[in-house]
């Protein structure tokens, strides 16, 4: 958490350090052009990929699974168009990047091998009672 604060606080002056200087290799009417494309390509792709989800989710037959990668795919799509929103190339590129197919994956893959499951002790399942040991018979 404290590498993200870092990040937060950072982040506006990288993106303005970078704004500086494609603007001072390709000139400030390109690099602001190039800011209106990416933003326009991104918001193309957002809605795509939003009528390509409803779209998916109308056509099951079952209802949602809530599974973790399924939830993940469906909220990754407004948080890279958030992104695309943000006038600046890292964020543009950022966005593009989470709204793509591909990398979504790998950024997923890259979620998931972070995340580590809750797990609760041995002793307060016995301690509670909550498990009951037994053998069934399905009646006909």
């Amino acid at each position: 958490m404290r590498y993200f604060t870092v990040l937060l606080l950072l982040f506006p002056f990288i993106e303005i350090y970078t704004l500086i200087s494609v603007g001072g290799s390709i000139g400030a009417f390109n690099s602001v052009l190039l800011i209106i494309i990416t933003g326009a390509l991104g918001l193309f792709l957002l809605r795509n990929q939003g009528l390509k989800a409803l779209l998916t989710l109308r056509s099951r037959e079952t209802a949602f699974e809530p599974t973790p990668d399924n939830i993940l795919k469906n909220l990754f799509t407004p948080i890279g168009g958030f992104f695309l929103l943000i006038p600046g190339f890292l964020t543009d590129i950022l966005g593009l990047l989470i709204l793509l197919p591909p990398t979504r994956i790998i950024i997923i893959g890259y979620i998931f091998s972070k995340l580590t499951p809750v797990r609760r002790g041995k002793e307060d399942y016995q301690q509670k009672g909550d498990w009951i040991e037994g053998e069934y018979k399905k009646d006909k």
